[in-house]
């Protein structure tokens, strides 16, 4: 016989405009921009005015020298980048291509990812070719297209794999004995000469310890990414804006909440006059809703900046020390409930706000979330910042023998010696984060 039994569970609801407050909060200056204009685009009942703010310090020095210097010229405004999409379809017309060729370059080249690889497989392109544009390829022609994409500038472009890449780089070159040594290599030992495994690769070739340390000098000088060179998009590089900017005059700091800019938002009064004076129901509650809708993306706005503002100055109050030393040794424990219990909030409003944000010091522009360390208690009973365990763990890694590499296990031998008594595990866990490979793939002949 099934027990009927009454349960109480407390559970947090959110409204779907605590979930968009919750989303404008998370997102970072840069993407602020767009997500107002979005807005602004499907809600006539919102406007908006450029505030403009007094010089800045640079656009004050450079007012001050203007004024002194004729000859002063501005830093120029970046230009529009060329995008790898474009380069390539400039070259191809430069190629001895029939239009069915160059119709089925430009498709492909419009696979190519960011770092300029072919990472769909020419069969599905054929089959989407069929589906799509009612054109029979076969997959020997696409290759036969390909091979032509792949004599290209940047070399390496259009490669369906790294292994390939850097075998089409090295074709291009002149075929010296080096050159020969290192195609033969990586097309005959790739998966060893990735893994670093010598000994395998001299004993199953011809090769020499001395001509194969010549190999891997010569891939070393390869791009893995030819693609990088050009900017992903038309529109120009995306360059850091922090959120916040951090000043220090004589360890009084201040902080300065970035706009997206200096754009204010508010409620129409066009909108508001015609919600008085309309009579017709259907057109007064369209007018109402748009109104509302408004009103709460203004609101949605300044609480954003507030809670920015209020976490931030907890975390200038709790790290002031390293804010106005710029040393790192000076970066205190903290973590996000540090934090959430100071301004009174949750941890994942906390998480938010330092997800994805960037703060502006004196000594540099980093991650917000990169101030949030958790702590380590050494034999004396004071309190670091593992942040401080990683910058000795880097040091060590950057003076070792790398033909004789330490192994996690030794580098926590070393670690001990200076007092940071951590597991194996652990010392495998922050090598990872600061994007440090195992010792075998730091092996060098």
């Amino acid at each position: 016989m099934n027990k009927q039994r009454l349960q109480q569970n407390q559970k947090l609801k959110l409204s779907p405009k605590q979930i968009q407050f919750l989303g404008l909060l998370q997102i970072p200056l840069t993407s602020l921009e767009s997500r107002i204009e979005e807005e602004l685009e499907k809600n006539p009942a919102l406007e908006e005015e450029i505030i403009e703010e007094e010089e800045s310090d640079s656009l004050q020095e450079q007012s001050y020298y203007k004024r002194n210097n004729p000859d002063f010229l501005p830093p120029p405004i970046p230009e529009k980048e060329q995008t790898l999409y474009d380069s390539l379809l400039k070259q191809l017309s430069l190629l001895n291509l029939d239009e069915r060729e160059y119709d089925l370059a430009e498709y492909l080249i419009g696979y190519l990812d960011d770092n300029g690889y072919l990472t769909r497989d020419l069969y599905i392109i054929e089959n989407d070719l069929l589906l799509n544009q009612d054109l029979e390829v076969l997959e020997k022609e696409l290759e036969k297209v390909l091979q032509k994409i792949q004599t290209l500038e940047p070399k390496g472009i259009g490669a369906r794999n790294l292994k390939e890449c850097l075998i089409l780089q090295l074709l291009a070159k002149e075929q010296t004995n080096v050159i020969k040594n290192t195609i033969d290599v990586l097309q005959n030992f790739y998966d060893p000469f990735s893994k670093k495994n010598f000994k395998a690769i001299l004993r199953n070739s011809e090769i020499t310890e001395r001509q194969l340390k010549t190999v891997y000098l010569e891939v070393g000088k390869l791009n893995p990414n030819p693609g990088s060179l050009f900017s992903n998009s038309a529109e120009i590089t995306n360059y850091i804006i922090p959120d916040f900017s951090v000043s220090d005059y004589n360890g009084k700091l201040n902080l300065k909440l970035n706009k997206s800019n200096n754009r204010q938002v508010f409620v129409n009064k066009q909108y508001e006059k015609m919600l008085v004076e309309t009579k017709d129901k259907d057109t007064k509650d369209f007018i109402k809703q748009k109104i509302e809708s408004a009103q709460w993306f203004v609101d949605a706005i300044k609480q954003r900046e507030n809670t920015l503002q209020n976490v931030m100055l907890a975390i200038l109050e709790f790290q002031h020390d390293y804010f106005t030393s710029g040393d790192e040794k000076d970066l205190k424990p903290m973590i996000l409930m540090d934090i959430a219990q100071k301004v009174n909030m949750d941890i994942s409003t906390i998480s938010r706000v330092s997800n994805s944000k960037y703060v502006e010091t004196f000594f540099g522009t980093f991650l917000l979330k990169e101030l949030f360390s958790e702590a380590y208690r050494k034999e004396d009973g004071t309190e670091i910042s593992n942040k401080e365990i990683k910058k000795t763990l880097k040091e060590i890694l950057e003076t070792e023998d790398k033909k004789q590499p330490l192994n996690d296990e030794k580098l926590a031998t070393l670690l001990g010696k200076q007092e940071y008594h951590i597991a194996r595990r652990t010392v495998a866990k922050y090598r990872e984060q600061l994007h440090i490979p195992v010792a075998r793939l730091r092996r060098v002949l």
